[in-house]
């Protein structure tokens, strides 16, 4: 792409931000997919090339978190878990000022471990009490993790928390209350199923 615009990147606005692999035994590729930060004052050129990007759209955290609660788009649980992140900063300087100094420290890849519980999924992360010590990372061990207990059972259960409860496609919610490492910020605990009542979500970008 950079070849047909005739345009190169600008590799030190990069930020790195996160770290995500896609859990093994789900079938279909897996993907260990780098997530980078780069603020901008002005709204690039932006093209689709019909393959790797089809289509796009400019939206604030907040924004496209409403989206997804319509059902108006989709994004995957890692994508949900980084806008809720985002919304803690209500400006583009204090996003880039958090971001250029934590990037230094580097970031953990992480690889979520499905739970399956009677009534709904929880996806389970690094540092959560219930995350396996030795996970699965290549699908070998035909790992299957369920519970006959209920979603709400086992939050009310548990003391340090690093999960995604999965409703549905469209209902999401992020739970958090353990210390990040590498420097970085926790997400803002959020519903997507309550979007108009999470006003802790005050981000401008």
């Amino acid at each position: 792409m950079c070849r047909q615009l005739r345009c190169a990147p600008n590799i030190w606005a990069l930020h790195e931000w996160g770290n995500w692999l896609t859990p093994a035994g789900r079938g279909g590729r897996r993907y260990d997919t780098a997530f980078y930060l780069c603020c901008l004052r002005q709204r690039p050129h932006t093209a689709q090339d019909e393959r790797e990007v089809t289509g796009f759209r400019w939206s604030s955290p907040s924004e496209a978190i409403e989206c997804f609660k319509s059902q108006e788009m989709w994004f995957a649980p890692p994508q949900f878990y980084e806008l809720c992140r985002l919304c803690n900063f209500s400006s583009l300087d204090a996003l880039h000022r958090f971001g250029s100094d934590r990037a230094l420290e580097g970031c953990e890849r992480w690889m979520s471990v499905m739970l399956a519980a009677s009534n709904g999924h929880i996806q389970l992360l690094p540092g959560d009490e219930l995350y396996p010590e030795d996970p699965d990372y290549t699908g070998e061990k035909k790992m299957i993790w369920s519970t006959d207990k209920k979603v709400e059972d086992l939050m009310k259960e548990g003391s340090r928390l690093n999960r995604i409860v999965i409703k549905d496609l469209n209902r999401l919610a992020v739970y958090v209350n353990i210390q990040p490492k590498y420097k970085h910020i926790n997400p803002i605990l959020m519903d997507s199923s309550l979007i108009g009542n999470n006003e802790d979500c005050n981000s401008r970008l």
